[in-house]
């Protein structure tokens, strides 16, 4: 297991510090662009706008987590899948389910410690220019956006690791078309205040589903 983790971080560090170098770029972007606005418009009125009008001045960040999702999955299993690394490690003395929870406990890591620096820095950025309620605010605003990019993920590793095409095809709309959208399906302050959980534990269920194409692209079936 130890030499398998080693492999993994072999294998992603390069991707996964190109991916935060991005996320951090993002990050001082959007602080350089808040403090922007408010060297050129009164405070008063960005204060009006996001407590009455309810603009998100952190817009910007929506799909980001996404497609940090769908980058770490791709840069952890499309080697594995072209290069048929993933079905000599299957080979291993170490049974299937523990090798893909092994695979998927290493990129969700990878995945979360980039998201929370995307969360803190969002924090700090609202923080930064509103009062601490906004930045709770904002943190629980942007939540179902980090989740999506949970979500694109698994999503794409469930993809990637199915060997039949059209399985390929269901898994893809079921993650993005279906899982990531509903993350996205409202911009209001604390829109998911009371749903957050059922969709966190809807995204969750992806891990055990993952086994199945990693059990079809092993043993071959339907």
């Amino acid at each position: 297991m130890r030499a398998l983790i080693y492999k993994e971080w072999l294998k992603l560090r390069g991707a996964w510090l190109v991916i935060l170098g991005g996320n951090l770029a993002f990050c001082a972007y959007l602080y350089l662009d808040i403090r922007h606005q408010f060297r050129v418009e009164h405070a008063e009125m960005l204060f009006y706008q996001a407590s009455r009008i309810g603009r998100l001045f952190y817009e910007d960040l929506r799909y980001v987590p996404l497609l940090t999702g769908c980058l770490t999955a791709v840069a952890q299993y499309a080697p594995e899948i072209l290069k048929s690394r993933l079905r000599l490690a299957m080979h291993l003395p170490i049974g299937l389910t523990a090798l893909i929870l092994i695979h998927l406990a290493i990129g969700l890591t990878a995945l979360g410690l980039i998201l929370a620096i995307d969360a803190a820095a969002l924090a700090l950025t609202v923080g930064q220019f509103f009062p601490a309620a906004f930045a709770t605010s904002a943190l629980a605003t942007a939540a179902p956006w980090l989740l999506a990019g949970v979500a694109g993920y698994l999503g794409l590793t469930l993809t990637l690791l199915e060997p039949r095409r059209r399985y390929q095809v269901t898994n893809l709309a079921l993650a993005l078309g279906g899982t990531a959208w509903l993350c996205h399906l409202s911009d209001d302050y604390g829109a998911y205040d009371r749903a957050l959980w059922g969709v966190a534990l809807l995204i969750l269920l992806m891990v055990p589903a993952a086994l199945v194409p990693a059990h079809r692209f092993r043993f071959g079936g339907r």
